[in-house]
């Protein structure tokens, strides 16, 4: 028996073959529940170097991987700058097993563009990253919490926040803003929420050893003219030196706070930002 028998759980941005949702879907379906995958089609060369030489199908890879661990998996495509698409997502999820009990919101938009300082920071960038980290939460939360209200038996919302959403930095205006802004989104709807059973909370990582593109990765390792890969392995070493715990967060790590959440355990826990960090921020 599992802590999370007879749950179901949707988690969004779910397809990265060493991505957060990922680890998060096979956390949160080694404890028993059921797994609604979610993320975006993308272009080809939109992928990471390594999901490219595995031949990675995003969430087709990952639903067959939750199933090898005896949990049912449902898979749904969708673009989260439409909102359409986001109320499609939710009503398909809740159709298919017939409730939502846990929303574990971890899309995020590809970071890189946004890495300029604010006065040359472009309009539509600022706007894609407010769109995709701020606003899909906003409406998968809406639609998603509708209908656990109509079932009435509460539920989990884990929204993935940052220590970006603490901390502002340089070259990081439209980031900072929009995960600012989940952790107020965070508060606001955990209060709206909680008459009706329903939690809702922020993880914060700090660095995460992810393959998630990068666009500012990329074009630094073109600079120095080397592969993305022996790049990234130096951001990671380099990284680990500066952080209390000797080392970047690996994407259990996350997943083992979003399962804690997602939890009985933490039945009286709502409104809360946790950090995932080695130590590398307090507040």
């Amino acid at each position: 028996m599992g802590h999370l028998d007879g749950k179901v759980a949707l988690i969004t941005g779910a397809g990265g073959m060493k991505g957060i949702g990922r680890a998060c879907a096979l956390k949160l379906a080694s404890q028993g529940a059921d797994i609604v995958l979610s993320d975006f089609k993308r272009e080809p060369g939109d992928l990471p170097p390594q999901e490219v030489k595995a031949q990675w199908r995003s969430i087709d890879s990952v639903a067959e991987e939750v199933e090898a661990l005896g949990r049912r998996s449902f898979k749904i495509w969708c673009d989260l700058t439409v909102s359409g698409e986001i109320e499609d997502m939710a009503r398909q999820a809740a159709a298919h097993y017939g409730h939502i009990d846990i929303l574990v919101n971890n899309a995020r938009a590809i970071i890189g563009r946004d890495r300029v300082p604010i006065t040359e920071l472009r309009e539509e960038v600022w706007q894609r990253f407010l769109t995709i980290n701020t606003t899909a939460v906003f409406l998968a939360t809406k639609f998603v919490a509708k209908g656990m209200i109509e079932r009435g038996k509460g539920g989990r919302i884990i929204n993935m926040a940052s220590d970006a959403s603490k901390r502002g930095r340089p070259l990081m205006a439209a980031y900072n803003a929009s995960k600012f802004a989940v952790l107020g989104l965070t508060q606001a709807s955990a209060l709206d929420l909680a008459p009706h059973r329903i939690t809702v909370n922020a993880v914060c990582p700090g660095s995460v050893n992810t393959d998630r593109l990068n666009y500012w990765e990329e074009a630094q390792a073109k600079a120095q003219g080397i592969s993305l890969e022996e790049f990234r392995a130096r951001i990671v070493a380099e990284a680990g030196k500066s952080i209390p715990l000797g080392r970047m967060a690996e994407p259990e790590d996350v997943a083992n706070m979003v399962a804690f959440l997602a939890s009985d355990e933490a039945a009286f826990i709502t409104g809360q930002a946790y950090n995932v960090n080695g130590g590398s921020l307090f507040h």
